[in-house]
């Protein structure tokens, strides 16, 4: 991989599926799994650890452990979980929409300059093995060429807005109206979308492609505010 990958999940969210070999029954199986099988180590993984409990510091010092691990990465890696928004709860006390926040700054420290992040929205499956609840898809038939074409649908509303204000984001995207909808082609959006069996049967592509947006970002109109 050669890449530095901050990890920005719900620890807590139980509605995902299980995942062979792990027995948490939340997302974090999903970061173990990274950890144990698709990082090539520790200097890749700016994940915590899961003996790397945060949860008993008070909010400022989480916020700087939190800032040192995204400051010393090139990608944020987003999984989007059923109840990873707590909708009782105002998404700037929420961890998620901070940690993007901060991943697309431009931060200084020590004479060192970070850039903004690259980002990638990875949806684990439901409990019901679905990704229905964030990604679905749909084919039409296109009228000139008359062949079937496949679209892909990210239901935004059901995440944070700064996940649904970094996708669909390019500055002068090509769309097209198709059935009522507006189609989207090529790289419209600064934050990659993909499902999560696609991401971990090609994890280097994802992180390459995501890379070549953030090398691209002035065509984008990234949200950095939450």
């Amino acid at each position: 991989m050669g890449h530095k990958v901050f990890v920005s999940y719900k620890y807590k969210d139980n509605d995902v599926a299980s995942l062979d070999g792990y027995y948490k029954g939340t997302a974090r199986d999903y970061v173990d799994y990274l950890q144990d099988h698709k990082f090539s180590g520790d200097d890749l993984n700016k994940a915590e650890n899961d003996d790397e409990d945060l949860s008993e510091f008070k909010d400022e010092t989480i916020r700087t452990k939190l800032k040192d691990k995204i400051w010393d990465s090139s990608v944020t890696l987003v999984l989007i979980s059923p109840n990873m928004v707590e909708q009782f709860k105002g998404e700037k006390d929420q961890w998620i929409p901070w940690e993007i926040a901060y991943s697309l700054r431009t931060q200084t420290k020590a004479n060192s300059r970070s850039l903004p992040n690259a980002l990638i929205a990875v949806a684990l499956p439901d409990r019901f093995n679905s990704y229905k609840y964030f990604i679905t898809h749909w084919t039409y038939t296109d009228e000139n060429s008359q062949k079937e074409k496949n679209v892909t649908t990210i239901h935004t509303d059901q995440t944070f807005r700064i996940v649904q204000n970094n996708m669909f984001n390019q500055k002068n995207p090509i769309t097209e109206e198709v059935n009522g909808e507006t189609v989207y082609f090529g790289e419209c959006s600064y934050m990659i979308a993909v499902e999560w069996e696609d991401f971990i049967s090609n994890i280097d592509s994802y992180i390459n492609r995501s890379l070549g947006l953030r090398d691209k970002i002035g065509e984008y109109n990234p949200c950095k505010e939450i």
